[in-house]
């Protein structure tokens, strides 16, 4: 908000703009909105002020210095920092865009974001890329933020899309790829940071939190269905039951799919045997327990849907576990082949490394990039 005070019907004086301050001094710019016939375009002037606070906690004006009355070889220095440089010449910058809109008005102003001026206002800020830069600038990123949030939860649906669709279908494709890659960048870093974390609930808590990833891996529309969902296995004492990490179903068909997360830190592959390797304890163990959930999902499935708000069906669903690194376990030929063999093998069972799937969202990010 900027207040405007008019001194005459061809003059205002706008707020001190305070360019240094400290407990006892201040140094500050005072601006002026002139009516200039000759040239309209230079319609602010002002002085700088020095100022220092009285015990009654008010500012007192320095006594006026004549510059004509300088002798020679006496001379004035005012210093203004860069900081202070920036401010002035961004504050300054608003007396001109008032001037420029509505002129000077007469009596005291306040200049807000009103329904009369919000238009031309935001066509100011939007008009220059260098405006709308400034605005995040003094903001910070939470402005962006608060719009979009604002956008996705906003109960006048209808204004807004209205409003988009009079955008050109170019444009609406660029700002959804930098959402989207924006979204995929900060989840590549959280997953960097966690590359060699073993908590298997972080894993699963991410990928709650960004599902999208899992449906990358299949050629079919899918959507989550729950996560740590039963799938039956309880006894008659109420224990035992069988937890699935994920339960997602195919969009059009609703045939579920079995998803379990274990960790980077899964080792594939056991000890050697006679030219080749055993498959490791941890994932031969892993897929006994998603065919051991898939079973009791097959067995327990009516009375599963009854109990369920979502339809969906169950007919020799897939089973999906991502566990281990590639990278930082397979380190030769024969290890690469014993796993390979073993995966292209099971043919019920799809088995994925966190590794493998990282590539695969990295190559999501660099197509998004290339098409924005």
């Amino acid at each position: 908000m900027i207040k405007i005070q008019s001194t005459s019907r061809n003059s205002a004086l706008g707020e001190p703009i305070i360019l240094r301050q400290t407990t006892k001094s201040r140094l500050i710019f005072l601006p002026e909105i002139v009516n200039n016939v000759e040239n309209p375009d230079c319609c602010v002037k002002g002085a700088f002020i020095y100022q220092v606070k009285l015990p009654s906690g008010e500012w007192e004006l320095f006594k006026t210095l004549d510059l004509n009355k300088l002798k020679d070889g006496e001379w004035v220095k005012i210093s203004i920092k860069t900081e202070e440089l920036k401010k002035l010449i961004v504050d300054l910058d608003k007396y001109y865009n008032i001037y420029e809109k509505f002129g000077i008005q007469q009596g005291s102003k306040e200049f807000i974001l009103t329904d009369d001026n919000i238009k031309p206002i935001l066509e100011q800020i939007l008009e220059k890329k260098g405006n709308f830069l400034k605005l995040l600038e003094k903001g910070g990123p939470e402005i962006l933020e608060k719009l979009l949030t604002w956008l996705s939860v906003t109960s006048d649906t209808e204004l807004v899309v209205n409003k988009l669709q009079n955008l050109k279908i170019d444009n609406l494709n660029k700002i959804n790829s930098l959402l989207g890659v924006s979204n995929i960048k900060k989840l590549l870093e959280l997953w960097e940071k966690n590359k060699e974390n073993p908590d298997e609930e972080f894993w699963q808590q991410t990928f709650t939190n960004h599902s999208w990833i899992l449906s990358q891996i299949f050629s079919h529309p899918i959507v989550i269905l729950n996560d740590k969902a039963f799938v039956g296995g309880k006894a008659i004492t109420d224990k035992g039951g069988k937890i699935i990490d994920f339960l997602f179903q195919n969009k059009i068909t609703s045939n579920v799919i079995l998803i379990e997360i274990k960790n980077p830190n899964t080792k594939l592959l056991g000890h050697e045997y006679r030219g080749v390797y055993s498959i490791s304890e941890e994932l031969s163990g892993t897929i006994n327990q998603v065919l051991n959930y898939r079973e009791e999902l097959n067995k327990n499935y009516f009375s599963l849907l009854e109990a369920s708000d979502n339809e969906f069906v169950s007919f020799n669903p897939k089973c999906l576990i991502i566990a281990g690194c590639i990278k930082a376990e397979i380190n030769n030929k024969v290890k690469l082949k014993t796993l390979e063999i073993f995966r292209n093998d099971i043919k019920s069972v799809e088995v994925i490394s966190f590794d493998e799937l990282h590539e695969k969202i990295s190559m999501m990010l660099n197509l998004l990039e290339a098409n924005k």
